[in-house]
Parts: C-alpha cells; sequence; structure tokens
C-alpha cells in the first residue's frame, strides 16, 4: 500500500502545480502577442513591412537580422520608425544557420530576423532550443506557405497586411 499512497500523493502535487504561462511580446497586429523564446515564421507579401511594424514597437529592443545575400534597405526601417543604432546586419552567405546559432547563444538580442532558408526540422528545433534558452524570439522570413515544422510556435501568413495567424502551441 505505500507504494499506492506516493503514486497518490505524486499525482496531487502534479495536479497542483501551476503552468507557467510563456512570455510574450506584444504586437499590435497580433493579439495576444507573439511568444518570447521561441520561432515565429512570417510569410507572404508584406513580411518585412510587418517585421518593421513589430521592431517599431519595441525600438529599444536589440535585434539581429540575418540573410543570406543582404537585400534590406536599411534605411526603409529608419522610415518605419526602428531605431537602426539597435540592429546588427549579418550577410551570412553560406553560413545563415551557423551565424543564427551564434546570435541565439550569444543571448544579447530580443529578436533574431532570419531572411534565409532553414533546411530539415533537426536545424528548427535546434533554433527552437537556442532561442527558448536566450528568450529571444527568432522570426523566420520565408516566401512559401507556412510550413508544417512543429518546433515553429506560431505561423503568420501575410494577406493585404493582415496576418492570418496559425498558433501551434
Amino acid at each position: 500500500m505505500p507504494a499506492r499512497q506516493s503514486i497518490q500523493e505524486l499525482r496531487a502535487r502534479i495536479g497542483s502545480l501551476e503552468r507557467a504561462e510563456k512570455e510574450n511580446h506584444s504586437w499590435s497586429m497580433v493579439s495576444g502577442g507573439i511568444p518570447r523564446g521561441g520561432l515565429v515564421e512570417i510569410c507572404g507579401h508584406g513580411k518585412t513591412e510587418a517585421v518593421a511594424r513589430l521592431l517599431a514597437e519595441h525600438a529599444q529592443a536589440p535585434v539581429a537580422w540575418i540573410e543570406k545575400d543582404f537585400s534590406l534597405l536599411p534605411s526603409a526601417l529608419a522610415q518605419r520608425g526602428v531605431p537602426l543604432d539597435k540592429i546588427f546586419f549579418v550577410e551570412a552567405k553560406a553560413e545563415c544557420a551557423w551565424a543564427a546559432a551564434l546570435v541565439l547563444r550569444s543571448q544579447v538580442f530580443s529578436f533574431v530576423v532570419y531572411n534565409a532558408p532553414f533546411g530539415e526540422e533537426k536545424e528548427l528545433r535546434r533554433f527552437q532550443l537556442l532561442a527558448e534558452r536566450s528568450r529571444s524570439t527568432m522570426l523566420l522570413l520565408t516566401e512559401e506557405k507556412p510550413s508544417l515544422a512543429w518546433p515553429i510556435a506560431l505561423s503568420l501568413e501575410m494577406e493585404q497586411n493582415q496576418p492570418l495567424v496559425r498558433r501551434r502551441k
């Protein structure tokens, strides 16, 4: 009987624990905000404009912007109220995933914008763990429809400058 009592006691203790709510970054485009320490996929026309709006709303947050071949015009961000002195721009060529991992490991940036192809779910899982540990929100900008990869906590498909929100977790 003592084993049965200890199991019941454990169940009672587990049941009494409150699940900690994940923190979110507020964002006027998404009710409830976006997860801090998670992966957010943004796709469709207007994704860069949406990210600029998010960064303008969090003007004091340090940001890393990683691209394979740099195509962003920084003055366009400045015109939208994003302070450029808070952004670390990285053109990574063939080493985008490696650069993103280093940036996340630094635990310096509130947001990591990743505008480069990402590989398998294994790579996304690595990003997810690093983002969680660093409490950084990693914004994955993609051209295609939202991926169905499980490490992505939130997918936003931009249509006419309004996001279609798909929460995963």
